[in-house]
C-alpha cells in the first residue's frame, strides 16, 4: 500500500520536473515555484516512505526449564517381595509386622554388620529390623544412625497343639491274626516359635516332624488278643517342642475290635 503511493508521487514529480523543463528561460517565477512544489512532493513522499508502520518482531517462546526431583530428605524403603520386620536380624527374633508390596516406610537406622535396614512400620510407632534381601531404600543413608545387634533373645516355651484327633481303619489279616491299622492323626498349629512336633505311641517316639506341621498318617499293626473280639487300644501323643523345652502332650486313643 505505502509502496503504491509512494510511486504515485514518484510519478507526479516526474511529471512537474518535465514540466518545469519545457518553460521558457524568463520565466523565473514559474520555475522556482515548480521547484518548491517538487521539493514538497519529495519531501511528502518522504515522510509516507519513512512513517510506514514498522513490522513486529514476533516474541520469543522461551522452553520451561525442567524440573529436578529432589532427593527424599528421610529415606525410605519399599519392597519387592512381602518381608517380614523382627525385634532384630534373624528369625529367632520375635516377629512385629511387616512390610508389603506397595507400601513404603521410613528408614530409622541401619546395621553396617548385617545388612538390615530398621524402619518404622507404616501407620505405627513400632520401631523393627526389615530383612534387606528385597528392600530397595531411597534417600540420603549416610547419617543414619548404626544399631547395635540386640541380645538373642531365649526362647519361650512353645504352645500345645489343639484339637488333636486319631482317625483310624482297622483291617485284620487273618493269616498273621493282626489288625492292619491306618492311623491319620490332626492338630491345630497354634505355636509360633516350635521348633517342631514329637509324637508318641503308648509313649514311644515314632517320629519328629518339622515345624508348622498340622497331620500324619501312620500305618501300623495291632495284635489281636485273645480271645477273638476283645478291644485293641493303643493311645497317640502330640508335643511341640524348641531348644527351650516341650509343651504339654495332648492324646487321643485308637481301638480297633
Amino acid at each position: 500500500m505505502l509502496k503504491k503511493k509512494f510511486d504515485l508521487f514518484l510519478y507526479i514529480f516526474l511529471i512537474v520536473v518535465l514540466t518545469a523543463c519545457n518553460l521558457p528561460s524568463g520565466e523565473a517565477t514559474a520555475t522556482e515555484e515548480v521547484s518548491d512544489l517538487a521539493l514538497t512532493v519529495t519531501a511528502q513522499a518522504l515522510l509516507l516512505q519513512n512513517s510506514a508502520t514498522p513490522e513486529f518482531t514476533a516474541t520469543p517462546q522461551f522452553t520451561a526449564t525442567p524440573e529436578n526431583t529432589a532427593t527424599p530428605s528421610v529415606p525410605q524403603v519399599s519392597v519387592s517381595v512381602n518381608t517380614n520386620c523382627r525385634t532384630g536380624p534373624g528369625v529367632v527374633y520375635d516377629l512385629l509386622g511387616g512390610l508389603n508390596i506397595g507400601q513404603t516406610a521410613e528408614v530409622v537406622g541401619k546395621s553396617s554388620s548385617t545388612g538390615y535396614w530398621i524402619i518404622k512400620l507404616p501407620g505405627s510407632s513400632t520401631i523393627c529390623w526389615l530383612f534387606p534381601q528385597h528392600a530397595t531404600v531411597s534417600g540420603n543413608t549416610a547419617n543414619l544412625p548404626e544399631y547395635p545387634v540386640p541380645a538373642t533373645p531365649t526362647p519361650s516355651l512353645p504352645a500345645a497343639p489343639k484339637n488333636f484327633k486319631a482317625e483310624k481303619t482297622c483291617v485284620i489279616d487273618g493269616i498273621t491274626l493282626k489288625y492292619k491299622v491306618t492311623v491319620k492323626l490332626t492338630w491345630e498349629d497354634v505355636a509360633n516359635n516350635e521348633s517342631g512336633y514329637r509324637i508318641y505311641e503308648n509313649g514311644v517316639e515314632i517320629i519328629a516332624l518339622a515345624a508348622d506341621s498340622t497331620s500324619y498318617t501312620y500305618n501300623t499293626t495291632i495284635p489281636i488278643v485273645p480271645p477273638p473280639g476283645s478291644p485293641a487300644i493303643f493311645t497317640y501323643a502330640i508335643e511341640a517342642y524348641n531348644s527351650a523345652g516341650k509343651s504339654n502332650q495332648r492324646d487321643a486313643t485308637v481301638q480297633c475290635q
